[in-house]
């Protein structure tokens, strides 16, 4: 039997609740897994409190969220809060057509995702040591 491969991390990802367009985030998951990460795929309209369970429940190095809808962009927001209330302090990557940078700044664990692409490089900073500081002035624009 071949074995598996060995992952270089576990990221997840989700739609914001209230999204059903799930296109954004099948591409990072793919781009992900592709390039070693092991990926828990949570699908699309996932409700705050499963984003934050599943966080619990499988200690990911980073979580991704995408949001095509603008309505829905504030779970991002909400996912953060219940994050750090738990005491849960990992890079939260956010992307999508309802986000930019400016509005995923606005909570502390957000990084501005502008690429699908952008995901796998995230994930390979973290592996190298970045911080969420270190994330944010190597992803954002200045």
């Amino acid at each position: 039997a071949k074995e598996a491969p060995v992952s270089k991390g576990k990221i997840v990802c989700h739609v914001a609740e209230g999204d059903v367009h799930d296109i954004g985030k099948s591409i990072v998951s793919a781009l992900l897994r592709a390039n070693g990460f092991d990926v828990v795929d949570l699908g699309r309209d996932v409700p705050v409190d499963e984003v934050i369970e599943a966080v619990k429940k499988e200690k990911p190095m980073m979580v991704t969220g995408t949001a095509l809808m603008t309505t829905t962009m504030y779970a991002f927001k909400a996912v953060n809060d219940r994050l750090l209330e738990a005491g849960i302090k990992i890079p939260y990557q956010c992307g999508g057509g309802a986000v930019n940078q400016d509005f995923v700044s606005t909570y502390e664990l957000g990084v501005y995702g502008e690429e699908a692409a952008d995901a796998p490089k995230m994930a390979e900073a973290i592996l190298a040591g970045a911080d969420l500081g270190k994330l944010k002035e190597q992803f954002h624009q200045h």
